[in-house]
């Protein structure tokens, strides 16, 4: 049973993953971890779903997180970076 929850997990995150790579060529593999994770709990579709993602306190929060806890600061700048071009506002 826990398989059949795991392989949609999966092939969902691979596809976002995907999806992210094809628009942010300088971001690193943690980075679009970390973007990705955060969609997800923030309940958006992918990480490059800007009407959730942009205004979403929570995707923030757990993006934040991640980076600060698992990725470098070039990452950091990566991700500052990638939100100002996405949502035309610099992260707060």
């Amino acid at each position: 049973m826990k398989l059949t929850i795991f392989l949609p997990l999966a092939a969902f995150l691979s596809w976002a993953i995907a999806e992210t790579t094809d628009s942010s060529d300088d971001a690193s593999p943690c980075l679009l971890r970390c973007m990705s994770e955060a969609a997800v709990v923030a309940g958006c579709a992918s990480s490059v779903d800007t009407d959730c993602t942009c205004p979403s306190a929570a995707f923030k929060d757990a993006l934040g997180s991640c980076l600060q806890n698992s990725c470098t600061e070039d990452d950091i700048t990566v991700a500052g970076e990638l939100h100002e071009e996405r949502c035309g506002t610099t992260p707060e």
